[in-house]
């Protein structure tokens, strides 16, 4: 969301170097594979579309055509208070002056969409703007829970976080976590660095079979960002870097018996963190790209499916989404079940890529294992395209629908041992 001047001719300027990037890929080669091209066109392209739309919402708010705003729940407040800012016609100093507080002071509330600021003060926002929000309150999710407390912060599943010692500096009880959710939380996400100011216009994707757990994405993902701060790539990622070339050598890991432990200096040296953390009670995530501080991103696996071909797959779906979207400012974290049904463009565009890349379909086409589904044309197809028989066999499954297929080859309950969890 665009939210003052400044940003708006900056939008606007990154839409006309979007615009020129766009003609220069459609003239010349610019030396990417044809898949990869096609991707970069269409990752330009929706970049296109989204600046569009923000400049042209920000020009209806700033023209006072939009004066009601629509909520889903409690997590929309802050954008609603940031809009009808933008529609009162007052700046971040108007504000600022009339809650007696500095410009900057504003800015920082908006750029982390108010997570920072207390209820009170929402409140005093909302009373600034003269916004009058009626919202209706309703249970949604699993009708199991034990209890329910109408602190959001004991929307957070702190049992578990208590249980797996993320509250590293807190010595007592788990009736005391509970009781203490709404300090511990807010330390424990902003000592992750989630809060930034940075990643404040990119958005968020989760592609879940159901209705997803919120608080629970979120816990995971500020544990993940926490992990990977503690000893983060010394160079910063760069998408040329994970070319043709490189993507082979990460192909050729699957390989390997010790391919998945191989993989976290195989991505480190070109700037992505690889963290592995199993997922949180309440939500089916596989993986998940997330872009972070110092230029460099991370990839996040649970594991949740102890199988190599699972692995393998997951791990490229998220490079896809590194390449295609992250790096291309579309998204600042995407969160996957890979299983789950998406009719989602990009979601779509990180299935093909990982597809693709890991066995594209000239060679999948003369494929042995293709049609005889046995162990020893696996290993045949395994010599002739250089790619693991875990590869091989979980596309035939795939394919077929039909899980009960090579069942040695898949390599069930052979990771998480790799990595002791």
């Amino acid at each position: 969301m665009i939210t003052n001047e400044k940003q708006y001719r900056s939008s606007n300027v990154m839409l006309e170097k979007f615009v020129d990037a766009l003609e220069a890929t459609s003239q010349q080669d610019v030396g990417l594979s044809p898949i990869l091209l096609e991707a970069h066109k269409n990752a330009i392209l929706s970049q296109i579309s989204e600046l569009e739309e923000e400049i042209q919402h920000y020009q209806l708010l700033v023209s006072g055509k939009i004066t009601e705003f629509e909520a889903r729940g409690l997590k929309d407040l802050p954008d609603i208070l940031i809009q009808a800012r933008i529609a009162r016609g007052m700046s971040q100093k108007d504000l600022g002056d009339f809650l007696g507080i500095k410009e900057q002071q504003v800015q920082r509330y908006e750029a982390d969409r108010y997570r920072s600021t207390s209820l009170t003060r929402l409140i005093e926002v909302a009373d600034a703007l003269d916004v009058t929000i009626v919202e209706r309150a309703a249970l949604v999710g699993s009708n199991n829970l034990e209890e329910v407390d109408p602190a959001a912060w004991q929307n957070f599943p702190v049992p578990e976080m208590y249980k797996r010692g993320w509250f590293e500096d807190f010595s007592g009880t788990l009736a005391n976590a509970k009781k203490e959710a709404h300090e511990l939380i807010p330390a424990f996400i902003i000592n992750s660095g989630s809060v930034s100011s940075e990643l404040a216009f990119h958005r968020k994707s989760v592609r879940a079979s159901g209705q997803v757990h919120e608080p629970a994405i979120l816990a995971w993902e500020a544990r993940v960002r926490y992990l990977a701060l503690q000893d983060p790539p010394v160079v910063s990622f760069d998408p040329k870097l994970a070319n043709d070339d490189w993507l082979r050598g990460l192909v050729g890991l699957t390989l390997d018996d010790d391919g998945p432990q191989l993989v976290f200096e195989y991505l480190r040296n070109i700037g992505i963190s690889l963290v592995v953390e199993p997922q949180l009670p309440g939500t089916l995530i596989d993986g998940a790209a997330i872009l972070a501080d110092a230029g460099h991103v991370i990839i996040a696996l649970t594991l949740r499916h102890d199988r190599l071909d699972n692995f393998w797959f997951t791990l490229f779906h998220e490079i896809g989404h590194v390449i295609l979207h992250i790096a291309t400012g579309q998204f600042s974290s995407m969160f996957d079940e890979t299983e789950a049904p998406s009719e989602n463009k990009e979601e779509l565009e990180a299935d093909f890529f990982a597809q693709e890349t890991l066995l594209p379909d000239a060679s999948w086409a003369m494929s042995v294992a293709r049609f005889s589904q046995n162990e020893k044309s696996v290993m045949i197809d395994v010599k002739r395209f250089g790619v693991g028989p875990s590869i091989i066999a979980g596309r035939i499954r795939r394919e077929t629908g039909n899980y009960t297929l090579l069942p040695k080859l898949i390599g069930q309950r052979g990771v998480r041992k790799l990595f002791e969890i």
